[in-house]
């Protein structure tokens, strides 16, 4: 899970919206990552906004394993290497993560994952598994993803497998480290450095903005953004392809309906389901649409198949509702 360029690959990837922001711009600044601030600085600024990401999303993706169709094994990490980031950033990256070359080091490890129960933390870099090294590969100056990639299909496939044997280093010491992978939707989840505020969904992966990350106030706003997103692969409404790549299998699903009508408002739906099943507070969810409709005149009013502002956050208030009485009655949590 989650295993993914961050946010520190050199190319910005344009995304267009699912969640109906589409157009929507943000000062980067506003997200505390100013393109004018030293290069250390924006580096602390992204990584922590990665983490963070990192964090609600693991909580989503294995609170609602069971109404993914698409699930793998997870070590609940995020991981990144030195041959990622580009010539300005990668020796900031390499003193602060203890980076080199292609071989993954752990970005973030969310508390209660598999790779948390395993005792790695933030800053271990891993050097094999299974008993197998993993490639440094070359020098590089330009920053590339391709190395690292292969490790961390590597590492996929291993899990895949069940539990795995990894070597790490830390402080300038090697161990060993057992980790007993767990169950998640298949999904991985991008930052990407954009000032759009903008989130979606295309089947395979999560992606949020930058700038819409900056945007969330709280946990609970930010997974608000991505059980949206992730509904939408929960609803089938994204395609679905290379399943078995990477470790990810297929499950069926029973299909779930929602009382609103449109993909958008079964998204806004489920989504504060798959928000509420992970422990955060969905009750935010109305309060978020109205703040987000005041601060963006392009969502105050509907466009594009997508409902306005105010229309999301009362149709959240009757989901809501419906959340508290099924709590109240002991019901399960399923949309």
């Amino acid at each position: 899970m989650l295993n993914r360029p961050p946010a520190l690959v050199a190319a910005f990837l344009l995304l267009t919206t699912a969640l109906s922001a589409c157009g929507s711009k943000l000062p980067v600044a506003l997200a505390g990552l100013e393109i004018a601030a030293p290069a250390e600085q924006r580096l602390i600024a992204l990584t922590d906004l990665d983490q963070r990401v990192a964090r609600v999303g693991y909580r989503l993706s294995g609170a609602n394993a069971e109404l993914c169709p698409a699930v793998r094994n997870s070590a609940g990490w995020l991981l990144h290497a030195a041959s990622q980031y580009s010539p300005e950033l990668r020796p900031y990256a390499e003193t602060r993560f203890g980076l080199d070359g292609d071989l993954p080091g752990l970005l973030a490890v969310p508390q209660g994952s598999a790779a948390d129960l395993a005792g790695l933390r933030r800053g271990d870099l891993l050097l094999s598994v299974n008993g197998e090294a993993l490639t440094r590969g070359a020098p590089r100056r330009a920053a590339a993803y391709e190395g690292v990639e292969a490790n961390i299909q590597r590492l996929d496939l291993a899990l895949a497998a069940g539990p795995i044997e990894i070597g790490f280093r830390r402080d300038g010491n090697d161990h060993t480290a057992r980790i007993t992978p767990q169950r998640a939707c298949g999904y991985d989840v991008q930052l990407d450095p954009s000032d759009e505020l903008n989130a979606r969904a295309d089947g395979k992966r999560l992606f949020i903005t930058t700038a819409m990350a900056g945007f969330t106030a709280t946990d609970d706003e930010l997974a608000l953004v991505l059980g949206h997103e992730l509904a939408h692969h929960v609803l089938r409404h994204r395609g679905w392809h290379e399943a078995e790549t990477r470790g990810r299998q297929t499950q069926t699903v029973p299909a779930l309906s929602g009382t609103a009508g449109g993909a958008e408002r079964q998204a806004d739906r489920v989504g504060l389901y798959l928000a509420a099943r992970a422990g955060f507070d969905s009750s935010i969810g109305p309060a978020f649409w109205r703040r987000f409709g005041a601060f963006d005149w392009r969502v105050r009013y509907p466009q594009w198949g997508h409902p306005s502002a105010e229309a999301r956050a009362r149709a959240l208030e009757q989901v809501q509702a419906e959340i508290s009485d099924r709590r109240a009655s002991g019901q399960p949590l399923v949309p």
